[in-house]
């Protein structure tokens, strides 16, 4: 079941293909993907109170490189930014450590969490390129640990992102969830309700957690996922950090309301507005679509 909601996620970049030879043995180490999300991407080093930025919504990859091989990491630029010129890119910012502003630029940008990557704050070279409408793509290298360490971030319109209508039967009533859990794996839990733009819950006892506490019970061995949705209302980077949110407020409640649970078998995960399950034209279409299910994560 866990692969219906991945490819859900997944979103065909062949248009955007990037292909870049990398210099002094770079190998991709780590890697993150958005279907829907907003950079900051600097055009401009750091002023003395921010880095002048513009943003950018898309299909958002970050993905880390290190090689075992110490080099110059503006010799790493020089060679990455030639490459980008020859596939349309655009020079939109190139600076080093001090240059762009050290401490404060580095800590500007979502530079991923080691062991992925690593910035030494005195020897870093940044760049950034663009093309055409919506597409950019920044780099990050640095000298560190002996070795050398590097991150892109990409971000391409999202033009080719599918909506579908999700498939999922509407419950009418709690009491299904046990029976459609295993037979399909999903569960819409209906009779939870979020305003627009809120991931608050009050504190009443719903009989659709009643019900997923009961099956959790029952199932020793199985856990689950906790899937936020929203209405098409607002930006898709925002709805995206929503159903999120509404998908950890759920867990919150599950685990305060029966402690018995063990936190790790309920994970949570949104996907902000890519699978409505009615139409987004109308104030009762758009309440349905502010829901969380809960899906059959695979057995380990």
């Amino acid at each position: 079941m866990l692969r219906t909601l991945t490819f859900i996620l997944m979103l065909p970049f062949s248009a955007h293909a990037l292909e870049l030879n990398m210099p002094v043995g770079l190998e991709q180490i780590a890697q993150n993907k958005s279907v829907l999300a907003t950079i900051k991407l600097p055009i401009n080093v750091w002023d003395g109170s921010e880095v002048p930025n513009m943003k950018l919504t898309g299909a958002v990859t970050h993905t880390a490189f290190q090689s075992n091989a110490a080099s110059k990491p503006n010799v790493v630029a020089a060679a990455l930014l030639q490459q980008l010129i020859e596939q349309g890119y655009t020079l939109g910012l190139q600076c080093a450590d001090q240059v762009c502003g050290g401490y404060d630029f580095r800590f500007a940008l979502p530079i991923m969490m080691p062991p992925a990557m690593y910035v030494d704050l005195g020897n870093y070279t940044f760049l950034s390129a663009f093309k055409g409408k919506g597409q950019a793509v920044w780099i990050l290298i640095s000298q560190s640990l002996k070795n050398t360490h590097m991150q892109m971030t990409r971000v391409r319109p999202t033009g080719n992102v599918d909506v579908k209508f999700s498939a999922l039967p509407i419950p009418k009533s709690p009491d299904q969830l046990l029976d459609q859990l295993v037979e399909t794996g999903h569960f819409i839990l209906s009779d939870l309700s979020f305003d627009a733009g809120s991931a608050n819950l009050n504190d009443d006892t719903f009989p659709s957690l009643l019900a997923l506490a009961k099956f959790l019970g029952q199932n020793l061995k199985q856990s689950v996922v906790l899937v936020g949705h929203t209405d098409s209302s607002g930006s898709p980077d925002k709805n995206m950090e929503l159903s999120k949110q509404r998908a950890k407020a759920v867990q919150a409640m599950l685990l305060k309301q029966f402690p018995d649970i063990m936190p790790e078998r309920v994970a949570y995960q949104g996907i902000g507005f890519l699978a409505p399950v009615a139409s987004n034209d109308t104030a009762k279409g758009r309440e349905m679509n502010r829901r969380v299910e809960v899906v059959i994560a695979p057995k380990k």
